[in-house]
């Protein structure tokens, strides 16, 4: 069986865009190419079926990159440590590797 997780990463492959508002895990298609319903209609049961593992899976994924490690920039907005570790240098210098 599939982790929630994994699914939000494949569903995320083929064009769908998740973000959390509030509670609520809200997902758009912004594929270039319809999905196959025969291997979209699992990924997106599963997602529905374990919300809460989602939910917690959003909080860290980057959608960008599809890491899963990110540190909260002065507002707790996650960062993410590869996309964007220039800003997360600049607001903490002690990140930055010495030489």
């Amino acid at each position: 069986m599939r982790r929630p997780g994994d699914a939000v990463m494949e569903l995320s492959r083929l064009g769908f865009r998740f973000r959390l508002d509030g509670t609520a895990v809200k997902v758009r298609f912004e594929g270039k190419r319809p999905p196959d319903p025969e291997a979209v209609s699992p990924l997106l049961d599963l997602v529905r079926h374990h919300k809460e593992d989602v939910r917690y899976f959003l909080k860290s994924y980057c959608p960008r990159c599809g890491g899963v490690a990110t540190c909260p920039d002065y507002e707790g907005r996650p960062l993410c440590l590869t996309c964007d570790w220039p800003v997360l240098v600049e607001l903490y210098p002690g990140l930055k590797v010495k030489h």
